[in-house]
């Protein structure tokens, strides 16, 4: 959510979860951002067709329901990522990085950057390149 400061500039929300944080925890920044920049519509879209395109290496990712209620989207994670393990780790980076391709194709680095800014997502993202 947008702020406006006393002197007009805008601010955003700080989203206070340690980098270690659940996959759970993590994929909810990463919502939250997304929705800030981009609206819910466009972060429902693309993580969608982020966790279809993974589906096939992580099928834990057919359980990631994102669903519209009313004019709003919501989701709920798989049951696994409720706890750091490494099997819901790697889907949840399969996830960010077929996502990050697709943010850097469709807005340039001006969202990666924003996402790399967060310390709960910058492990996540490090790993692109946005020199294409």
């Amino acid at each position: 959510m947008r702020n406006i400061d006393p002197a007009g500039k805008a601010s955003f929300k700080v989203h206070p979860i340690p980098p270690s944080g659940t996959p759970s925890e993590i994929f909810n920044v990463l919502w939250g951002v997304l929705v800030e920049i981009l609206g819910s519509p466009a972060t429902a879209t693309l993580l969608r067709r982020s966790a279809k395109r993974r589906l096939g290496d992580f099928p834990e990712l057919g359980e990631l329901a994102i669903t519209r209620k009313g004019f709003e989207y919501a989701y709920a994670v798989p049951a696994d990522w409720k706890h750091a393990n490494e099997r819901s780790n790697a889907a949840l980076q399969a996830l960010v990085q077929d996502l990050c391709y697709l943010l850097l194709e469709l807005t340039g680095p001006v969202v990666l950057h924003r996402l790399k800014a967060l310390p709960q997502l910058a492990k996540y993202v490090q790993c692109l390149s946005e020199d294409k």
